[in-house]
C-alpha cells in the first residue's frame, strides 16, 4: 500500500471479489468501444483501415486485461484501453472539445482500481499524449486554429481539476470504507466479547449450583440432625451432650451466614464512598476480638495512624476472609502473621501463613469465585472458594489491587489501597495488636 497526504487516497489492495466485478466491468465497457471505434471510423468516413486497426489495438488490450496476468497488468490494461479509445474516437471524429471529455471519464473508470500504479499510469498516458499534441503542433486535434499549447494547457488544466475531485471523492470513499471496517471490527469485538462473558456467566452458575448445593447442604444438615435429636431425645441427653449440640448449630449457621455474606458482598460491590475512611489498626483489633482466635492465634502488626480509603465495614470484611484463608490453608499449628502500614498514597496489608508453596498460574487463578487450591468432592477443607474473590472484588471497587506471593513455604497475600490521606514522612511506629 503507498502512503500518502491525509487529504489523498492511500490506495489499497481490493479484496478478491470486489476486483473482479469492478474488473468485470471496465472489461464490458472496453469491449463495447471495439465495434464503437469502427462505427465511428465509417460514419466519419476517415477509412475502414483506421478503424480496424484501432479495434485490433483495443482487442489486444482487452485480451491482456482477461489474461492470467497479476492485477496492476490487467487493471493498467483496461486502463490504457479506456484512454486508446479516448484518442482514437477524437482522431477519427475531430470533435476534440465534446471527446475530451471521455478521457475524464477513462481516468475515474481508473480510478475505481484504487491503486496509485495503475492510476498513475492513466495519468502519464494522457500527459504523454498531451506533449505528442505540443510537439507535432496538430491543432485539429481539439479544432481550434492558433498554438496547439495553449490549447492542451487549457484542457490539462481541466483535467487536472477533474483529477482533483476524482481524488478527493476516492478519499472519502476510503475514509467511509475504513470507519465502516472499524465499526464492523468493534461489533464483531463486541460480539466476542458477550460471547466470552455469556460463556463466562454460565461457567459461573454452573459453578453456583454445583458448589451451593454441596456448600449448603451440608451445615443444613447438621443444623437439622442436632436439632431433631434435642427434639427427640434432649430430656435423656445430658447438659454437656445438649451445650454439645447447641454449639454445633451456632457454628453451622455461623458458617452459613458467611458464605451468605461474601456472596451478597461479592454481588453488591459496585462503587465506593469517596468520602470513607478506616483505621487498618482498629479494624484488625475487631477482626481477631470478633473472630474468638483462642485456638487459631495470629500475629497482628500496624504501623500506627494508617488509615485507607475505604469504609471500614469493607475493610473488616477483607481482613477477615485474608485470615480465614490464611488459617484455613496453612500449616497445622502455624500462626499467621497480619501487617500493615503506609508508603506514600498508598496502604498495604499483608497476611503471612506458612503452608504449600503456590505457582504463578495457581496463585492467579485463587481470585476467581469458586475455585479453591482443592476442588472436588474430595477436598479436606470446606468452602465456597469466595473468600479471596471478595477480597478482590471488594479492594479493585475502591480503587486498590491485589496479588499473591509464595517463597520458601510462606504464602503472602498483599493488598494495596488508596490512603485517606497522603503521607509525608515514614511512620515507623508500629502498634502490636495480638
Amino acid at each position: 500500500m503507498t502512503r500518502s497526504p491525509g487529504w489523498l487516497p492511500h490506495g489499497r489492495a481490493l479484496a478478491t471479489e470486489e476486483f473482479l466485478w469492478r474488473h468485470r466491468i471496465l472489461c464490458w465497457l472496453l469491449a463495447l468501444h471495439i465495434p464503437g471505434v469502427v462505427v465511428a471510423a465509417r460514419v466519419t468516413g476517415r477509412g475502414e483501415l483506421n478503424g480496424a486497426g484501432g479495434a485490433l489495438l483495443l482487442a489486444a488490450l482487452l485480451g491482456v486485461a482477461l489474461a492470467p496476468l497479476p492485477r496492476r497488468v490487467r487493471a493498467g490494461a483496461v486502463a490504457v484501453g479506456l484512454l486508446t479509445s479516448s484518442g482514437l474516437l477524437v482522431h477519427l471524429t475531430r470533435q476534440g472539445e465534446e471527446l475530451h471529455l471521455h478521457i475524464l471519464l477513462a481516468l475515474a473508470a481508473a480510478a475505481l482500481y484504487q491503486d496509485w500504479v495503475v492510476y498513475g499510469t492513466a495519468v502519464a498516458y494522457v500527459a504523454a499524449g498531451q506533449a505528442v499534441v505540443v510537439v507535432f503542433g496538430n491543432v485539429e486535434v481539439y479544432g481550434h486554429e492558433g498554438a496547439a499549447l495553449v490549447w492542451v494547457v487549457t484542457h490539462l488544466a481541466f483535467g487536472v481539476v477533474g483529477t482533483g475531485v476524482l481524488l478527493l471523492f476516492w478519499r472519502a470513499d476510503e475514509i467511509a470504507r475504513a470507519s465502516a471496517e472499524a465499526l464492523a471490527h468493534e461489533l464483531h469485538d463486541g460480539d466476542q466479547g458477550v460471547r466470552a462473558r455469556l460463556a463466562e456467566a454460565d461457567r459461573i452458575r454452573a459453578d453456583l449450583i454445583a458448589t451451593v448445593s454441596h456448600e449448603f447442604r451440608t451445615p443444613l444438615t447438621g443444623i437439622r440432625g442436632a436439632a431433631l435429636t434435642l427434639l427427640q431425645r434432649g430430656e435423656r441427653l445430658g447438659p454437656a451432650a445438649r451445650s454439645q449440640l447447641l454449639h454445633a448449630v451456632v457454628e453451622q449457621e455461623e458458617r452459613l451466614s458467611r458464605l451468605l455474606e461474601n456472596m451478597l458482598t461479592a454481588a453488591s460491590a459496585t462503587a465506593p464512598d469517596p468520602t470513607a475512611e478506616a483505621d487498618v489498626g482498629s479494624v484488625a483489633a475487631s477482626v481477631v476480638a470478633q473472630s474468638g482466635r483462642s485456638a487459631n492465634p495470629v500475629s497482628v502488626l500496624v504501623e500506627q495512624g494508617s488509615r485507607a480509603r475505604m469504609t471500614p465495614q469493607a475493610l473488616h470484611q477483607v481482613l477477615a476472609n485474608l485470615l480465614d484463608n490464611a488459617v484455613q490453608h496453612g500449616a497445622a499449628g502455624g500462626v499467621p502473621l497480619l501487617a500493615a502500614g503506609q508508603e506514600g498514597a498508598e496502604v498495604w496489608i499483608a497476611v503471612t501463613n506458612e503452608g504449600a508453596g503456590i505457582d504463578a498460574a495457581t496463585a492467579g487463578r485463587l481470585f476467581e469465585p469458586f475455585t479453591q487450591l482443592a476442588s472436588g468432592p474430595t477436598r479436606d477443607r470446606e468452602g465456597l472458594g469466595m473468600g479471596l474473590y471478595v477480597v478482590r472484588r471488594l479492594v479493585e471497587v475502591h480503587g486498590g489491587r491485589v496479588a499473591v506471593r509464595s517463597l520458601d513455604g510462606w504464602v503472602t497475600v498483599e493488598v494495596r489501597v488508596p490512603a485517606a490521606y497522603q503521607a509525608q514522612t515514614p511512620v515507623p511506629t508500629a502498634l502490636p495488636i495480638a
